[in-house]
Formats: C-alpha cells, sequence, structure tokens
C-alpha cells in the first residue's frame, strides 16, 4: 500500500537578477508504507525541494501529491495551508542537518512541542516525552537547553522531537551531514532502531553513503530530475 504518490511535480525559484529557476522538472515517485527510501546526487539537484514538497513544507507549481494518512487520502492540491500545518504536524516528523531546536526551552520542552501545538495534554504529553528522551538515550538530559547539548545530542533531541506525534513518516534532509563519524554512527543506530520499533515510513535526502545502505530503495537525482530509481 502506497503511503504518498507525487506525480509531475514541477517547481521553480524567482530570482531577482534572472530568469526563474527550474528546480523539480516532472518528477514522479511513489514511496510505499514502510518502506526507506533514499535521495541521492549532487548539491542543487533538487533533493531538498522535493522533501519540503512531500513534507507539506511547500507547494508544486504544477502536478499533484497525494497522501494516505490513518486510512484517509489527501490531496494537496485540494488542501488550504492551515488544513495542511495540522496534516503535517500530527503525520509526518522532520529531522534536519541543523536541528532547529527553540534555544530557549529545555530538551524536553522542545520534544513536546508538537503534540503542544496539536492540543494535546501537558501531563501526557510530558510522560511521552520522556520515555522518547530514553529511547534516544537522553533521559539525564531534558532538563538542559540546546546551547548545553552537544552537535550529536542536539540531533537525538531532533529525532525523539520528530517522533512525539506518533507520524507515519519521516522526512529526514541530510541527518548526519552536520556530524562527526562517531556522532553519525549514533543517529544511524537510533534510525535503524526506530524504524524496527514504529515501522516508520522513511524518505532521506543524503550525501553520506552509510545512510544510503540503510535504505531499501535509492533514487538518484541530478538537475531536477530522479534519473534511476
Amino acid at each position: 500500500m502506497n503511503l504518498l504518490q507525487a506525480s509531475n511535480i514541477v517547481k521553480s525559484y524567482s530570482l531577482q537578477s534572472h530568469n526563474d529557476t527550474s528546480v523539480l522538472k516532472n518528477v514522479s515517485v511513489t514511496i510505499a508504507r514502510g518502506e526507506f527510501v533514499a535521495l541521492i546526487g549532487p548539491s542543487g539537484a533538487g533533493k531538498s525541494t522535493l522533501l519540503h514538497i512531500l513534507g507539506l513544507l511547500d507547494t508544486p507549481d504544477s502536478g499533484e501529491v497525494k497522501w494516505k494518512f490513518a486510512d484517509k487520502t489527501y490531496n494537496g492540491k485540494e488542501l488550504t495551508s492551515q488544513q495542511s500545518a495540522s496534516i503535517r504536524n500530527k503525520n509526518i516528523g522532520f529531522i534536519f542537518q541543523f536541528h532547529h531546536l527553540l534555544p530557549e526551552f529545555s530538551a524536553l520542552e522542545n520534544v513536546m512541542m508538537p503534540a503542544l501545538i496539536a492540543g494535546d495534554d501537558s501531563t501526557s504529553t510530558s510522560k511521552k516525552a520522556k520515555n522518547l528522551l530514553e529511547k534516544v538515550g537522553l533521559s539525564h538530559r531534558g532538563n538542559h537547553k540546546p546551547s548545553e547539548l552537544s552537535g550529536g545530542e542536539q540531533q537525538r533531541i531532533a529525532i525523539a522531537r520528530a517522533l512525539i506525534n506518533s507520524p507515519e513518516l519521516i522526512i529526514a534532509d541530510e541527518p548526519t551531514g552536520n556530524l562527526d563519524t562517531a556522532n553519525a554512527q549514533s543517529i544511524l543506530s537510533i534510525i535503524q532502531e526506530i524504524r524496527r520499533e514504529f515501522a516508520l515510513t522513511f524518505v532521506v535526502a543524503t550525501h553520506s553513503a552509510e545512510v544510503a545502505s540503510l535504505a531499501e530503495r535509492i533514487l538518484t537525482m541530478r538537475d531536477g530530475e530522479i534519473i534511476t530509481t
């Protein structure tokens, strides 16, 4: 069963000093539920833009994306920005190269944030967030601010945050790109563990051969197109 299907996605950006720059050119991709797919290719190939569209962070200029979450099908063309935000918050977890943690909040509060935004009860959310911190090996760091954590610890907090709403899909953009070898290996181990435990669907853009080796399918992108599947 497919979790998402993108058909003929086109995306361009307007730059003041140039004509429109084409980023995605009629890209079509289907992701099966529970699949781990890696996007590889040179910088500027369109990987991040495609991830943003698949993750409801951006919209295509033309083409169509459909998602199936909790046995309900959503068509990106039919969604308001508010509906997109709600679906994204409840069903999709994000892990970025730069963790995007909120500096004024503790690690625990950062993990809780998406659930609180969704309107969940703070007591139950706190309990779930503490369990997730334990799962990523940071139960002892819950009261620390991001500035008090190492890069590897910050990324583990970001992974816990991505899981707080029990998403069906994880979108990860260079999840180990900013880490040294030891921390990258640690993050890879956590990704493997949570995927097995939660039966998640992963779509990951990466330059790392080790990250790509976890995938069941590798899509190579170049110049805004998928050239191998």
